[in-house]
Parts: structure tokens; sequence; C-alpha cells
């Protein structure tokens, strides 16, 4: 019945679900990347790789807030409504290496979301800036994996 029509009903309908969970999604990253910038395993590590390490971490975060302010953005302007995510609360990781395990996970399965979000939306504008969060997302899970073989491989110079 709607073939013809692009986005369809029901394939818009999914991306607005779907940006108000990744609105939950992004808020509830703080509290990680709070965990995980505090418990970066500095003994194990020289001062540089250290300071990388959470250089890195900030960055990320930072990028994570922006996309967290996009969508936010993105629901009200597609919706109308404001997009009000529930509360979770922040289990922390048993350890930083299973966190940042956690993390490159969480950040491919974020590819995986938005693209789907990316094919109900309504104009190239949400789609490009879906496409740059996507992107970001990309860059994160291989910066966790540069992390993830610094801890790994102990201290270096």
């Amino acid at each position: 019945m709607y073939n013809w029509i692009y986005p369809n009903p029901m394939q818009l309908q999914n991306s607005i679900n779907l940006i108000a969970s990744s609105v939950e999604d992004e808020r509830s990253a703080s509290e990680f990347y709070k965990w995980l910038i505090d418990n970066i395993p500095t003994e194990k590590l020289s001062t540089r790789q250290s300071t990388k390490i959470k250089k890195i971490i900030e960055s990320i975060r930072d990028d994570e807030l922006n996309h967290n302010n996009m969508f936010k953005k993105m629901y009200t302007q597609i919706t109308g409504k404001e997009a009000i995510p529930e509360e979770e609360a922040f289990i922390p990781p048993k350890s930083f290496r299973l966190g940042i395990e956690e993390a490159m996970e969480g950040e491919l399965n974020a590819v995986k979301k938005y693209r789907e979000i990316i094919e109900g939306l309504p104009s190239p504008y949400y789609r490009d800036k879906v496409f740059n969060i996507l992107s970001d997302e990309l860059r994160h899970a291989n910066l966790y994996n540069f992390i993830y073989t610094n801890i790994s491989t102990g201290n270096e110079e």
C-alpha cells in the first residue's frame, strides 16, 4: 500500500522510535565515560599512554553529548514533541578492559541502529545528520580498539 512513498509511514515511525531510544542511549553514556576516565589503569601504562587515552575518551564523550543534542533536536523537529528519556541506573563494568570491550560493542551496535534510522527519515537533511553521527561511531570504535590494544600490550613508549 505504501510502496511508492519514501519513507513509508512505518519506516518513519520506526525511525522516530529509534531516535527516542538513541536519546536515552547517548544520555546514559555520560556516567559510563566518567567511570572510564576515572578508572584508566595508569599503573600499567606510561604517562603518555594514560594521557592519550584520557583525551580520547573525553573526545568521544564530547561527541556523544553532541549526538544527544542532535537527536533531541531532530526528534522535536520531526514530531513536534520533546523526547523524554527514561532514567536508567548506571552499572559500572567489572574492569576497565571490559568497559572498553563494552564501549566498542556499543559503538558498533549504534552503527546498525543509525543505518535503520536513516532508512525512515523524511529528508536528506536528517539523513545527512544521522550519517555524520554514524561515521563518528565508526571512528569511536576504532579509537576504542586503539585503547584496547594499548592496555593489552602494557607499558610501552
